[in-house]
């Protein structure tokens, strides 16, 4: 049924019903704990990141990176002038004792399929990377792009499914579900940044 809304630009936050139906697609594919608001939807991961480095400008100049990591991430946060650390992997993801080395408040992960070695993160380096946030009051960015993709077997929930302290901002997109012409992404905002970005 069409609607007056269709012919409207709509909200200015986001179109509620796409984000209500992110929200219960990513609770039951990936574990991800959210409400429709805290979703922001832009075209493309670029785009979320650029948003992102926008909110996150004020707070933290450095950002950590898995080594190797997604260049074209690493090249958003470089345009923003943050400084970038890249830590040097385990056999099962980022080195944490590396991170907790660093300056960095701020750390871009991609634990589910990392990016470009393919190693799933385990749950019990998922818990200790939750743990250097909390304690350093850090910021992880979860970028899950393939997360919902398995051979066999149950994947592991997301870092953010696992987050009981508002640490986790999750990136995702339909480039690998739909299609990448489609350039939809989107943003989880843990809710202390969600108010930065209302702010804003």
């Amino acid at each position: 049924e069409y609607t007056k809304e269709l012919l409207l630009y709509g909200d200015h936050t986001d179109d509620y019903a796409l984000s209500y139906e992110i929200t219960k697609y990513l609770h039951h594919s990936r574990g991800v704990r959210c409400s429709p608001e805290q979703i922001l939807i832009s075209s493309g991961t670029q785009e979320s990141l650029n948003l992102l480095c926008l909110i996150l400008l004020n707070l933290h100049s450095s950002i950590a990176f898995e080594n190797p990591s997604y260049i074209g991430a690493k090249d958003v946060f470089k345009h923003f002038n943050f400084n970038i650390n890249p830590i040097n992997l385990t056999e099962d993801g980022i080195n944490i004792e590396t991170l907790n080395k660093s300056d960095s408040k701020i750390v871009y992960v991609t634990p589910s399929h990392q990016y470009p070695y393919g190693m799933v993160m385990p749950i019990s380096k998922r818990l200790k990377l939750l743990n250097w946030a909390n304690e350093n009051n850090g910021i992880i960015i979860e970028d899950d792009y393939d997360g919902e993709f398995r051979y066999k077997g149950k994947s592991i929930p997301s870092l953010q499914g696992l987050d009981e302290t508002g640490r986790v901002v999750y990136l995702g997109s339909f480039s690998k579900s739909l299609m990448p012409s489609l350039r939809t992404s989107y943003l989880v905002l843990p809710k202390f940044l969600l108010n930065i970005y209302e702010e804003k």
